[in-house]
């Protein structure tokens, strides 16, 4: 029985499994699990009416200075902001590197902005507002109600029959997180393998991305979760100007975010740094993210970790026509971060099913013109999921959008995240491993080029998982036939592995026969009982070889069911391992009876 969607498998490991509900409780809160879907981008309304003397009013303006400007062009600039802005309202960020401002913002006119445009070393300068007087752009192709394919076969060219991709093998060391999470499992599906769900767990370069920053423009993150104190690596937060400096995420978007490219459970660079960088979620203006990029150049140059740094920028802004010395701005700085050896990764956005088709947002719509990577969202197996945007010119790779994570708001409970902003970290996550590699340091670590060179590493390793659909990100390495040294509780972040050969059935002793379950043990109900799936989202999880348990597991579970419990899960992994079968039960207790079973039986119908 999987919760979500197809959540935890442990091919070939599991025999028997049993949910028993507890009559005469019946949990009133659904704490397991949250579907949480990205916002769409911000439909404005009609175009307002302002008065002739607008043009004097005194707005926020950014600044972007020329990445050539001399030192002289940057002092006169600020000498005629600070004589002309509204009293208090200059600011500037310095690049570290440089010594010299970046950009500048401050409260002027619309005539006093035209004026410092053509001053020399003015790169760019836009009003730091939302757009107010233009509706967005007419969709691609009229909205309708019907679903869209979710493998648009007009857009994705068909599925490579043979691709080079094949000829990858192994690193000497790596690591299996079994079982893992089925998204995670996408990530290392090799070409021409079974579906994800099939594979014995999440298979990843050893090196895991220790060394390798990886830096998060979002909410902030929940420290109380046990994804975050449990994370390997370094953890930090940077603020930008006006945001709350507390570690925390008011949002609860930034935590899910943070848990997929570092967590021991859910990440895909279990071994990375990671440094929160907390800006306004709802902010409208730029100001905020172009902030949020300094101080990320700032923090790479004081640590002097150029080709060893990371960004997720998950959050992204609809633009006007009229907005395009916004456009040019962004484009400038996005450009300059990049420059100084900054991957920086970003989502397509959600906003399909209304429509359109193509991206929409920025900076997405950089996408051909810079080297960010845009990710999109699939399904678990492969499809193109129905709120995705982004054509095949556009996108860089895909990854799966609905996830599992962490929650924003509690520490003993996940969250189930929905959209594109999810499916960046496992891509962010894949190229901090890379960047950790010395495998890969001849090809993606030249000075000026790392951007590019990853930027072009991605798109190879991103192959179709299905007929015609996208192509979706592979970390190049193969989960199948690896043994661990051990077998791993669910959720441990993998030890090292060897590739085994087990030895054929026939020199093998009987496999144990299957556990039998009661139908109404002391108050219970037996409600589902399959092989081959495993439950997760529980409250609270033990492994039997923890405990010296004596006599019925039945009776152990149940007796772990104590509190706001309603319902356990029992199941049993099988796993043959030096000439024996060695026998391991996990039970897992829920406050709601009904939390897994509505789409656990349906899917597990699905998988036989």
């Amino acid at each position: 029985m999987l919760s979500g969607n197809l959540f935890w498998c442990l091919a070939l490991f599991f025999l028997s499994n049993g949910v028993f509900t507890l009559t005469q409780r019946d949990g009133s809160q659904d704490l397991i699990q949250q579907f949480v879907r990205q916002p769409l981008p911000e439909i404005e309304g009609p175009a307002s009416t302002t008065s002739s003397t607008s043009t004097a009013k005194l707005i926020p303006y950014v600044i972007v200075v020329e990445q050539s400007a001399t030192r002289e062009q940057i002092r006169d600039l600020n000498n005629k902001l600070s004589t002309e802005a509204a009293p208090g309202s200059l600011e500037a960020k310095t690049s570290k590197r440089t010594g010299l401002v970046v950009f500048f913002k401050a409260d002027i006119s619309s005539a006093q902005a035209d004026a410092i445009e053509k001053l020399p070393g003015v790169g760019a300068i836009t009003p730091d507002s939302s757009p107010d007087e233009e509706q967005p752009p007419t969709p691609s192709a009229p909205q309708s109600s019907a679903r869209p394919s979710l493998t648009p076969r007009q857009l994705f060219g068909k599925g490579r029959s043979k691709s080079p991709l094949t000829d990858v093998r192994n690193p000497a060391d790596v690591r299996l997180q079994m079982p893992a999470a089925i998204e995670l499992n996408v990530i290392s599906q090799p070409p021409g393998s079974v579906r994800a769900e099939n594979l014995p767990g999440f298979a990843y370069a050893a090196e895991a991305g220790k060394g390798v920053t990886i830096y998060v423009i979002d909410t902030g993150a929940n420290i109380e979760s046990p994804e975050w104190k449990n994370m390997k690596g370094s953890k930090s937060f940077i603020y930008t100007p006006g945001v709350e400096e507390s570690e925390t995420d008011p949002e609860g978007h930034g935590s899910c975010i943070a848990s997929k490219v570092t967590g021991r459970l859910f990440g895909t660079a279990k071994d990375a740094n990671i440094v929160m960088v907390k800006i306004h979620h709802k902010e409208k203006g730029l100001a905020s993210t172009f902030s949020a990029l300094v101080e990320i150049s700032n923090d790479v140059y004081e640590k002097g970790i150029q080709g060893k740094a990371v960004v997720n920028l998950s959050l992204g802004k609809y633009l006007t026509k009229k907005q395009k010395s916004s456009v040019t701005a962004y484009r400038l700085l996005l450009a300059t971060v990049m420059n100084e050896d900054i991957v920086i990764v970003t989502a397509s956005g959600n906003a399909r099913r209304d429509g359109f088709n193509k991206l929409s947002d920025y900076p997405a719509l950089f996408s051909r013109t810079t080297n960010i990577i845009v990710v999109g969202a699939v399904e678990e197996d492969g499809s193109r999921s129905p709120y995705s945007q982004g054509t095949a010119k556009e996108l860089t790779t895909s990854a799966p959008g609905e996830v599992t994570c962490a929650s924003a708001k509690s520490s003993t409970t996940w969250a189930r995240k929905v959209g594109t902003s999810f499916a960046v970290p496992a891509v962010v996550g894949v190229i901090a491993v890379w960047l950790s590699q010395d495998e890969h340091a001849a090809r993606l670590q030249i000075p000026g080029k790392v951007a590019a060179n990853v930027k072009a590493m991605v798109k190879e390793f991103s192959y179709p998982r299905i007929k015609r659909g996208p192509p979706v990100i592979w970390n190049g390495i193969d989960p199948r036939g690896l043994a661990c040294e051990s077998p791993r509780r669910p959720g441990d972040a993998g030890s090292g592995c060897r590739v085994t050969v087990d030895p054929p059935a026939s020199a093998r002793p009987p496999r144990p026969p299957k556990p039998q379950w009661s139908d109404n043990p002391q108050g219970f109900q037996r409600v589902f009982e399959e092989d081959g799936v495993i439950g997760h989202s529980y409250v609270d999880s033990w492994d039997s070889s923890e405990f010296d348990v004596k006599g019925s597991i039945e009776q152990w579970c149940l007796d772990r069911c104590t509190g706001k419990c309603a319902s356990v899960f029992i199941y049993r992994i099988l796993q043959f391992k030096n000439g024996k079968y060695n026998e391991d039960y996990f039970c897992s207790t829920y406050v709601n009876r009904y939390t897994m079973l509505e789409r656990d039986i349906e899917r597990g119908t699905e998988r036989h």
